[in-house]
């Protein structure tokens, strides 16, 4: 790369016209010479997963933090060079959060086993300092494809959700961060270290949580168990887990949501295809029962195409209910499509971009700060590029 000032490009994308309105989105190269994990360390192939964003630097613009670089905004429409800050260490940073309360930003990288908090230096974001909190065990790629930030025990400072090689672990921030490894918790034996997302599914007040599991088809082992964990209130007691629904293939990615409005959180998923030659991989949502324990949840396929390893869920046209977002991961397309919801779980399926391959990606965030959100997300398969697009409409 000649630069560490990151060129862009933009080209303007007109939806099809919602509700007399005009939606666009402009697209943004924020970078096309990222390196890999394996450029660095073993396995060769590994790319880095992590993505997230947060205004680092207090200028009132949201920055990105995507594997081992930080991505300083331009501001303004977010068409100027965007500043890559390499963390200088062979960890993939995937979370942002407030760790100690103070105005310097904190975020989790990781390394699998081993856990990092990592703290900018000063208020411009461009040395950070290492610190490792905790180990987990290792995935199958490495480092885990499954992190949240999210409040399971409420009262305190909020949990970090990590999937692993083992399941899902819960890492506390204790009072005194800076003091050795922080408490870690394996809290689902066996769940994926794939996508899972939190919400009060049982409508008692707290957050559960909701992922998938592997199950026995023939001589393959296929992540196609979707199902929700009940928090007890305490991280060292036993959730109740309740299955709700089998995929037909790997469940890559899992959003929650009230997509219907009638006030009960829903559920969507993306699939993965591994190698990817198939086009059939499905994207569904399914509709919350009365009773989210003994009752059925309602499946409707909303549309069936490549690998699909992402999914982000918003309200992306403004109209108060939650669209999704997804892109193919695999075919030779890699088509994007906002699925506009009419707010009773009806979608539409507009194109928004073409010719961009996103892994871990559909993230939604307001980049610009004028109110709408925004997507981006890291490539896998084109891994040197980090696309973004402008919400305009």
């Amino acid at each position: 790369m000649k630069t560490n000032l990151i060129l862009f490009s933009s080209l303007l994308l007109t939806l099809t016209s919602l509700q007399g309105a005009k939606p666009a989105f402009t697209y943004i190269e924020v970078d096309d010479a990222r390196e890999k994990w394996g450029d660095f360390a073993g396995p060769t192939w590994l790319r880095y997963f992590g993505a997230d964003a947060l205004d680092v630097n207090q200028d009132g613009y949201h920055d990105i933090l995507s594997g081992r670089y930080v991505y300083l905004s331009p501001g303004g429409d977010l068409q100027g060079p965007w500043e890559r800050v390499d963390l200088r260490n062979n960890t993939d940073g995937i979370l942002f959060l407030n760790v100690d309360g103070d105005a310097l930003p904190d975020g989790i990288a990781i390394s699998l086993p081993s856990v990092y908090w990592i703290e900018a230096v000063d208020s411009t974001g461009q040395r950070w300092f290492f610190r490792e909190i905790a180990q987990v065990e290792a995935t199958g790629h490495i480092n885990s494809q499954g992190f949240r930030v999210a409040d399971l025990v409420p009262g305190g400072r909020p949990e970090i959700l990590l999937g692993a090689g083992d399941g899902l672990h819960v890492i506390e921030i204790p009072d005194e961060p800076e003091s050795g490894l922080w408490p870690s918790t394996l809290l689902i034996p066996g769940s994926s270290d794939e996508g899972f997302d939190t919400g009060d599914i049982d409508g008692d007040g707290d957050l559960d949580l909701v992922a998938s599991s592997y199950t026995k088809q023939g001589d393959h082992q296929v992540l196609n168990q979707l199902y929700w964990w009940e928090n007890p209130g305490s991280l060292s007691a036993k959730g109740r887990v309740t299955e709700i629904f089998k995929s037909k293939h790997d469940i890559d990615r899992i959003e929650v949501a009230d997509f219907n409005g009638d006030g009960r959180l829903d559920i969507a998923y993306a699939e993965e295809r591994y190698p990817g030659k198939e086009p059939d991989a499905e994207l569904v949502w399914l509709a919350a029962p009365e009773d989210p324990v003994t009752g059925k949840w309602t499946p409707a396929l909303l549309i069936t195409q490549y690998s699909m390893n992402n999914l982000g869920a918003g309200d992306i046209d403004g109209d108060g209910d939650i669209d999704l977002v997804t892109n193919e991961h695999k075919g030779s397309v890699y088509t994007l499509q906002l699925f506009e919801n009419d707010g009773t779980g009806t979608f539409r399926i507009h194109k928004i971009d073409t010719g961009k391959e996103m892994h871990l990606g559909a993230r939604l965030v307001d980049l610009d700060g004028d109110g709408d959100l925004d997507i981006y997300g890291p490539a896998w398969d084109h891994y040197a590029f980090l696309h973004v697009w402008r919400n305009d409409g």
